[in-house]
């Protein structure tokens, strides 16, 4: 004999629950210091994983050359640079809110990207990605 079990249809909320966005900021003491060399085997290590990493307007001397030849898997790595039509806030929300990265890495290049710095601070996001931002003391 063959019972039948009815299980009556639970709606479930699939609204992803957003959360303050993990920040990390690496402070270099001097602009003449390169912090690249310790950079390098954390990004190979980064470039590793099954989604992407994102390079927001990193310095001209981690091309993509020198990127390759410390081991980053750069068709894992998306390199994004501003222009006339897309500034680096803009950028860095676009990424974040694609939620297809696991990491996002920021190069603060001055006092004109201290808004970025204040935004990424009160970033809320559904995805699991995390945030590095790499600047210079002043």
């Amino acid at each position: 004999m063959n019972a039948r079990v009815t299980i009556p249809f639970q709606q479930f909320d699939f609204e992803p629950a957003f959360k303050p966005l993990q920040l990390t900021e690496i402070v270099q003491h001097s602009k003449d210091a390169d912090c690249n060399n310790l950079l390098l085997p954390m990004l190979a290590g980064l470039s590793q994983r099954s989604s992407w990493l994102v390079l927001l307007e990193p310095p001209k001397s981690l091309d993509k050359q020198r990127l390759q030849e410390a081991g980053v898997d750069l068709k894992r790595v998306w390199i994004l640079r501003r222009d006339q039509r897309h500034g680096i806030d803009l950028l860095a929300q676009r990424a974040l809110q694609a939620g297809t990265c696991h990491t996002l890495i920021c190069w603060h290049q001055g006092a004109s990207d201290d808004a970025l710095v204040d935004q990424l601070k009160a970033t809320e996001i559904a995805s699991q990605t995390e945030c590095l931002l790499v600047r210079t003391q002043r």
